[in-house]
């Protein structure tokens, strides 16, 4: 549909922007005089509406880095990549440069921290699951749902948890797959609640309690994450306190005026550590600016 649209507009009006190319290489092996750098959608609807002639910037042939960086630029300023391509690109750029530092990925690629996160999590999955985040739409299996699985999956590896171990990390992703394209998971955001049940097994009983039911959910088609049960592993009691605390301190605030606030230097500095907090524990727990559609 985007090509459709494309290729009407330049019907219409012609190609407005220009492609981007830079000259063939002397070792080239066909008889092309220049490889196009950007522009290949403007380039195939001017082929399409047999165009004699298109405009084009004419640029120096870049480095591997500089292509990635050019690359990683210009779709930044125009219609995102998914979340998997730009991964892989970024790896790329990793391997290249030897960076894994994120804030200077961040300043390199001009993606955020959060979103260098989120690619750097999806390199970890295995080849297979890589591939389905780059299917054709109607197959594709969205990149949020391996971003919110690797908040168990991560300290499972780390920790040798046994139910996942025994089974494979690949079987354990596969079984857990099958369970959200059946609905069995209704959401990726239930990964969240097992996270949470997870850290919050810290007794001997516990943990064996949890081996038991991982165990079983992991076996059973039919067993959702809301039939694991751990007594005693849960922070339900606090989130609830923490709705309430939020809401009523949102119902205080509302109301005054900014004058009243900024007249006490106390209030304004709790206002601001609050802030501060309130933004760290959402990025770190939800990576927030970089959901993939």
């Amino acid at each position: 549909e985007p090509m459709t649209v494309l290729q009407d507009s330049v019907r219409k009006l012609g190609i407005l922007v220009p492609l981007t190319v830079y000259p063939a290489p002397a070792s080239s092996r066909n008889k092309a005089r220049f490889v196009l750098l950007d522009g290949e959608r403007r380039w195939r609807c001017a082929q399409a509406l047999d165009l004699r002639k298109v405009l084009a910037i004419i640029v120096e042939q870049p480095n591997e880095t500089q292509n990635i960086l050019t690359m990683f630029h210009i779709h930044n300023v125009r219609e995102g990549w998914q979340l998997m391509p730009t991964a892989l690109k970024l790896e790329q750029l990793m391997g290249t440069l030897r960076e894994h530092n994120e804030r200077k990925l961040s300043d390199l690629t001009q993606l955020s921290i959060s979103q260098v996160r989120r690619c750097k999590i999806l390199l970890t999955f295995p080849k297979k699951h890589q591939q389905l985040m780059m299917a054709p739409p109607n197959d594709r299996m969205k990149a949020d749902f391996f971003i919110e699985l690797e908040r168990v999956r991560r300290p499972a590896l780390a920790d040798r948890f046994e139910p996942w171990i025994d089974r494979g990390d690949v079987k354990c992703i596969d079984i857990l797959l099958d369970k959200y394209q059946s609905r069995t998971i209704n959401a990726v955001t239930d990964f969240r609640r097992l996270a949470e049940v997870y850290r919050a097994s810290t007794t001997k009983r516990q943990q064996s309690t949890l081996k038991k039911e991982f165990g079983r959910f992991l076996d059973q088609e039919d067993v959702s994450i809301e039939d694991i049960q751990v007594p005693g592993a849960t922070y339900a009691k606090e989130v609830k306190e923490i709705n309430r605390s939020a809401r009523r301190l949102h119902s205080q605030l509302d109301p005054l005026h900014p004058d009243a606030i900024a007249a006490d230097e106390d209030t304004v500095t709790t206002l601001k550590q609050l802030s501060d907090l309130i933004q760290n524990k959402l990025r770190q727990g939800l990576l927030i600016g970089a959901h993939d559609e």
